[in-house]
């Protein structure tokens, strides 16, 4: 019993698989706009702004799902153990008419209710805002292809089953530019690389060193599932609890086949899904449509951290899946990313 009310998975993306491969010539040209685009900021023109702190970008090669949020919470946590007041800077993607943060600024607060906060599509404003209310260490989310505010590190997050997605420029694939422009990261997350083995894990380290640089670090790191909210209420249960479970999921992220797979290695039995595109805005008529199929089907709703952001308007019961990073090997040294 699966309920798909809108095509959601990146992968497949929002065009049929064959029309985005006859779309090429207009992914190539996208890619090409995006290096002239670069090449102009390189070349000193376009206008750099600088803030008087250290600012880390956060971002990726492709469009959406490769694990930037709970990147961005890691590093947030860090510097806030290291003595330093950490801001997070982002655009604000999908955030409702007069709300001041968006669904992933909403998880964020929810975990780190210290964390400064601004969203803005003008993010040197915005910058020099949290400068204002005391930030010292700012990482921009989702900063890679936003040149105009100078970082100080760029970190990349890659998914470590397909990095470059169809290897398709925009909008034949997911790339936002071309992979060439990993050489201007300074370092590099391989997330959701739990389930590869050390072998699989070298070969795509070496792959990725080959276009950005022998010298650039590589950190392989995946999304452990940590904690099961229980709502409303908020009651914090182990994850162990969803072993032999029947279970409804309901999802409106960018890779919810992740999000799938996550639940059924925690040993759920998913007896339905309901997926909406990611950001989607939740109506009274669909909550109670999957709070529903959940009850037909002797089942729990099971959602995302990032959907339950969009939920708390409604009274229904679930149980939200908190994910945080957790790095294959040993955690990177805190001088990498602090500065």
């Amino acid at each position: 019993m699966t309920s798909t009310p809108q095509k959601s998975d990146t992968e497949a993306g929002s065009l049929p698989h064959v029309l985005r491969q006859a779309l090429w010539p207009l992914g190539l040209l996208y890619g090409t706009v995006s290096a002239i685009r670069n090449g102009m900021f390189a070349a000193g023109w376009k206008r750099v702004h600088k803030l008087s702190v250290p600012v880390v970008s956060i971002g990726n090669l492709t469009v959406g799902g490769t694990g930037k949020t709970p990147a961005v919470a890691w590093l947030c946590q860090l510097a806030k153990q290291a003595g330093k007041v950490p801001g997070v800077l982002a655009r604000g993607y999908g955030r409702a008419p007069g709300a001041e943060l968006n669904d992933e600024g909403t998880l964020l607060l929810r975990r780190l209710p210290w964390l400064l906060q601004e969203q803005d599509p003008d993010r040197v404003a915005a910058g020099q805002r949290l400068v204002d209310k005391g930030a010292d260490f700012i990482v921009l989310d989702d900063g890679f292809q936003h040149r105009r505010l100078h970082r100080d590190l760029d970190v990349v997050c890659l998914d470590a089953r397909m990095p470059f997605a169809n290897g398709l420029c925009l909008p034949a694939g997911d790339l936002r530019e071309f992979r060439t422009g990993l050489q201007r990261a300074d370092c590099l997350l391989l997330t959701r690389a739990g389930g590869l083995d050390r072998e699989q894990i070298g070969m795509r380290i070496e792959r990725l060193q080959q276009i950005a640089g022998k010298n650039v670090p590589v950190h392989a790191c995946d999304h452990q599932p940590t904690d099961l909210i229980h709502h409303p209420g908020g009651e914090i249960q182990s994850v162990d609890g969803l072993r032999g479970r029947r279970v409804v999921l309901l999802s409106a992220i960018a890779k919810p086949h992740s999000f799938r797979t996550t639940v059924a290695r925690l040993g759920a039995q998913i007896v339905g899904e309901v997926v909406h595109r990611d950001h989607h805005r939740f109506t009274e008529s669909e909550v109670e449509a999957a709070a529903a199929t959940a009850r037909d089907a002797d089942a729990i709703l099971v959602t995302t951290e990032k959907d339950d952001a969009r939920l708390d308007a409604f009274a229904i019961e679930r149980h939200v899946l908190r994910i945080d990073l957790r790095f294959v090997d040993a955690e990177p040294r805190p001088g990498e990313f602090l500065l």
